[in-house]
């Protein structure tokens, strides 16, 4: 099983609402946490994930820019590496990391975008997330 596409799967669905709209999002996101559910007892899902994430050009473009990215984050919170000669005589900072959350039945993921954000619960399962 790609679990790479499994993931990327997991980091979209917080995203479905801006990308879709709420009442497609709400389908879109029913119709992946059945299969991630599926992909949790061993399943091979793929196909059905490509299926469900290339149907629309907005979740086909974020599924994409998930799986560029090394460590499958979403597109907002991927660090901007820039070229170019810095005149400052300090290094800069390191970003800093957002704090990601799971489901602990493994169909959610979930990106803390600033500090003093609740944490989510799963859509899926009604569960708090937990640290990953």
């Amino acid at each position: 099983m790609d679990q790479r596409l499994v993931e990327a799967a997991r980091v979209i669905r917080p995203y479905l609402a801006g990308l879709l709209g709420i009442e497609a999002a709400a389908a879109v996101d029913a119709e992946l946490g059945e299969i991630l559910t599926r992909a949790a007892s061993g399943e091979a899902v793929e196909t059905a994930l490509l299926t469900v994430l290339k149907a629309d050009e907005a979740t086909s473009l974020f599924l994409d820019r998930v799986l560029d990215d090394p460590e499958l984050r979403p597109p907002g919170l991927a660090p901007v590496v820039t070229k170019g000669y810095s005149p400052l005589p300090t290094p800069e900072p390191p970003p800093v990391r957002a704090d990601r959350f799971r489901c602990p039945h493994g169909d959610y993921v979930w990106y803390r975008p600033e500090l003093g954000v609740p944490v989510r619960s799963c859509p899926t399962h009604r569960c708090p997330l937990e640290p990953d």
